[in-house]
């Protein structure tokens, strides 16, 4: 199934330019998530924003890290530092970081903590699936998933599974409880206590009987 999903996310976002490397690591994302080859389409059109926003991000990175490459080759070739603009006062000593060393550096943090933030929040509904999954296996009661929190997070499948154990145990007891106090409320059934001879009825019956005729 991976490779017919890889496939896929290169044919449709072909046009993206993106690497081998981040197109294999969506198909194992989307494999995970998908259960059935009917899904696969579904699930890859549904990744398009993400793409689009890491092609956007890598084009800037190249970006910057080109014009970093070329201002230090301009720098090596030029052992003189590089007269500031005129609006812009000279550093008292050659430790400060220059203007436009400072701005590209922030704009690539700020293109890595957001990079950072769309894979964290794949991780999260990668889990979120895996965890639907293994309670849905487990047959743990809707009751009990309406209670978990949708924020949870995961450092790895065995922790998930875990998880998802503990909340069976607890949908378990809960059930056992519940049956028990159905149980403990139900009348019990009226034996008739005395015994009669072959052809007589109990007193009890007899009693029904003369209620009837009154």
């Amino acid at each position: 199934m991976f490779e017919k999903i890889l496939s896929e996310l290169k044919t449709k976002y072909k046009n993206l330019g993106l690497s081998e490397t981040i197109l294999k690591a969506k198909a194992k994302q989307i494999e995970k998530a998908v259960k059935t080859e009917e899904e696969i389409t579904d699930a890859v059109a549904a990744v398009e924003e993400d793409l689009a926003i890491i092609q956007s991000i890598t084009d800037q990175n190249r970006t910057l890290a080109k014009k970093v490459e070329d201002l230090e080759k301009k720098g090596a070739g030029n052992p003189e530092p590089p007269t500031p603009p005129k609006d812009e006062p000279t550093p008292p000593t050659g430790d400060q970081e220059p203007a436009w060393a400072k701005a590209l550096r922030e704009q690539m943090e700020k293109q890595n903590e957001l990079i950072a933030r769309i894979q964290q929040k794949e991780i999260a509904q990668t889990n979120a699936q895996k965890l639907q999954s293994k309670l849905d296996e487990l047959k743990v009661s809707k009751s009990i998933q309406a209670l978990i929190p949708s924020n949870l997070t995961f450092e790895n499948d065995e922790a998930i599974e875990a998880y998802a154990n503990e909340m069976k145990v607890k949908s378990d007891a809960i059930a056992q409880e519940f049956g028990n106090a159905a149980l403990g409320g139900m009348t019990k059934p009226t034996l008739f206590s005395a015994t009669v001879k072959e052809g007589e009825v109990s007193p009890e019956v007899q009693a029904i009987i003369d209620s009837k005729k009154s």
